[in-house]
């Protein structure tokens, strides 16, 4: 099987080696975390002494424990080189932390360690490791990784591809007009998420609940709702249950890297609202198949989210900018820059053109403004200094936003 390095994650990885802090990779999976450690054991075997733990793999079952893990890596550690101890699914191992803490603070090992579920990173665990680790977050491909494993050039049909298919990187084997082939595989992703990841590991009851939120946040992702309003909805279709309940549900489906929540951003008070949020989907494949009996694809909501993970992979702390009653679709952050970002499909219509420009032009500062959409005419329309892309070129990231 053709093995395609994803550089942008192994040069983070090794960049922050060397520096006394457990290195954790987290990411939804089948993201590809599994692979880049695989090749990542590979690269350092070169300089050094590799101890690779799958948890996957059942020749490990017998490390239940931090107690097992920690005799396991001491019986495998060679004094005169250098070690690097890499995990995968760690959160497998009950107390992993309490190991890890100690080979974090050993001279001559590097700790690199994977898990799909972001509880591995509460308040316990980095007490535990006492701020000593680094997270790193493993998405699905973005869309130049899409054309790189497809193997396609930059194209109106493969943007129309990725945003059908999303970026889990195993789909790439399976033919792209092989659409059954396709949905069995996504189908058998969110199976795996969901029973393993949600359902055993948070001990739902309401199996037949979580299922129908999640397909309910996969049908309106990208429309702002508190755990009442869903609530509320779900009682309206003689589906009874608390506010509460969706609340622990809503965060267990982000706890496993199936959906992001967005908080609103008062762009004037220069402050984050609380209550109301959007979801989006990690990857837009998993969206899709959820969906998958809408008589369309949605284009607005998938180019959306589509734009949403791209500021993600960018590094940019996203929310929902809110300015005088008006929304705008996103407002990302780093440190003291800002770039705000509206997305539609098209802005052929008189009323959606003032819309989305008009929200821009409500913000006075001078920080980056776009409009993504789809009009093959974008690079030609010029508006108050606000910068129209085409969604190709904001995705492939030809444009700069720093």
């Amino acid at each position: 099987m053709e093995r395609i390095k994803r550089d942008t994650y192994l040069h983070q990885i090794t960049d922050l080696l060397g520096k006394g802090e457990a290195l954790v990779l987290t990411g939804q999976r089948r993201a590809g975390k599994s692979c880049i450690l695989e090749q990542l054991a590979a690269q350092l075997a070169e300089n050094g002494h590799v101890i690779y733990i799958d948890m996957e793999d059942p020749a490990n079952a017998d490390i239940a424990s931090f107690r097992e893990l920690n005799d396991v890596v001491r019986g495998r550690l060679v004094e005169n080189r250098h070690n690097y101890l890499l995990i995968d699914e760690v959160q497998e191992i009950a107390e992993f932390e309490r190991a890890i803490r100690f080979f974090v603070k050993q001279d001559n090992i590097d700790v690199i360690v994977t898990g799909s579920n972001a509880s591995m990173l509460s308040s316990d665990i980095a007490s535990a490791f006492s701020g000593r680790y680094h997270h790193i977050h493993i998405g699905c491909l973005d869309y130049n990784e899409f054309l790189q494993f497809y193997k396609l050039n930059d194209s109106d049909e493969s943007l129309s591809a990725y945003l059908r298919w999303g970026g889990f990187p195993f789909l790439h084997q399976i033919d792209l007009k092989d659409t059954r082939t396709r949905m069995d595989y996504l189908g058998s992703i969110y199976d795996t998420i969901f029973i393993k990841d949600i359902v055993y590991r948070k001990s739902i009851r309401n199996v037949s609940l979580l299922d129908n939120l999640t397909r309910f946040i996969a049908d309106n992702s990208g429309k702002i709702f508190s755990p009442n309003s869903i609530a509320n909805y779900l009682k309206s279709k003689q589906i009874a249950v608390s506010a509460n309940t969706i609340s622990e549900y809503v965060t267990a489906l982000s706890e496993a890297y199936v959906i992001d929540r967005l908080k609103r951003y008062d762009i004037k008070g220069k402050s984050v609202f609380e209550q109301m949020e959007k979801f989006y989907f990690e990857d837009l494949g998993l969206r899709n198949y959820l969906c998958r009996d809408k008589s369309n694809l949605d284009i607005e909501k998938v180019l959306e989210g589509a734009v949403y993970l791209q500021l993600k992979r960018q590094g940019y702390e996203v929310y929902v900018g809110q300015l005088n009653g008006k929304e705008i679709d996103f407002v990302g952050r780093s440190g003291d820059e800002l770039i705000y970002v509206q997305v539609a499909v098209t802005l052929n219509q008189p009323d959606t053109y003032e819309r989305e420009y008009g929200n821009l032009k409500m913000i006075k500062d001078n920080h980056p403004k776009y409009v993504v959409t789809l009009d093959s005419n974008a690079a030609l329309i010029h508006d108050s200094g606000i910068i129209t892309l085409h969604a190709r070129d904001f995705l492939s990231n030809t444009h700069k936003t720093t």
